[in-house]
């Protein structure tokens, strides 16, 4: 599998990965980046399945604090298989837990607009801009740049007209 990093993305987990207790935090002071944008990055590594939260082992690893707890943002087995791959080195195996975790975690991701758009389109009575744009809750002009996106993505798409309004279809293959 391979794992794409951006650059703020390598140093954090490189860093992380050297460190004994894998803390994402404090970042180094050549990660040129506001505060936001650290915390940006880290929300999306956590997103990715790169790193998660726990318990901050000491005061410059806190990440937030929630009530009295505070909470660090630590690399996980897949961000130290994506520093590997990065390298060119081949990562290591999984641990047993971390392997039994994952497809739990694969499975409780909500469906993404994109993926609720395309089973719209896929319906026999396929879907018009007023309920993708209902659905989605986009505004039209992005909605119809989405379907605009699943074209270049090589789906076909076709437009009827039912009532006087535009029905959008996704052409099944076959």
């Amino acid at each position: 599998m391979t794992t794409k990093l951006n650059d703020l993305h390598y140093v954090l987990l490189a860093i992380a990965a050297k460190r004994a207790n894998g803390s994402i935090l404090p970042s180094s002071t050549s990660v040129g980046v506001t505060r936001a944008g650290l915390t940006r990055a880290i929300n999306t590594l956590i997103k990715r399945g790169l790193a998660q939260e726990a318990d901050a082992a000491d005061e410059n690893s806190i990440r937030r604090t929630e009530d009295k707890r505070k909470v660090a943002a630590i690399i996980t087995h897949a961000g130290r298989a994506a520093v590997a791959e990065a390298d060119g080195k081949q990562p290591e195996e999984a641990p047993p837990a971390a392997s039994q975790e994952d497809p739990a975690a694969a499975e409780a991701k909500p469906p993404t607009k994109q993926a609720l758009l395309i089973a719209m389109l896929q319906r026999k009575q396929g879907a018009t801009l007023a309920q993708l744009v209902e659905a989605t809750s986009w505004l039209p002009h992005t909605t119809r740049a989405a379907l605009t996106g699943l074209r270049k993505k090589g789906h076909v798409i076709t437009a009827s007209k039912a009532d006087g309004l535009s029905v959008y279809r996704i052409q099944r293959a076959g």
